[in-house]
């Protein structure tokens, strides 16, 4: 299953399995979150720490 991961950059967001070296967007070397469940349905936390 793809996770969902967005650019800190531009805050472009795309499902994949890993995170691409090149936003496909912005066309820079940016930095990305796992922000693929952040909805009280989850019932766990989020998978990435600096977002909560």
């Amino acid at each position: 299953m793809d996770s969902t991961y967005k650019c800190t950059n531009c805050g472009y967001t795309l499902e994949a399995p890993a995170p691409p070296e090149e936003c496909p967007s912005c066309h820079e070397k940016c930095e990305f979150v796992d922000v693929t469940c952040y909805i009280p349905e989850c019932k766990g936390r989020p998978t990435d720490e600096r977002l909560g």
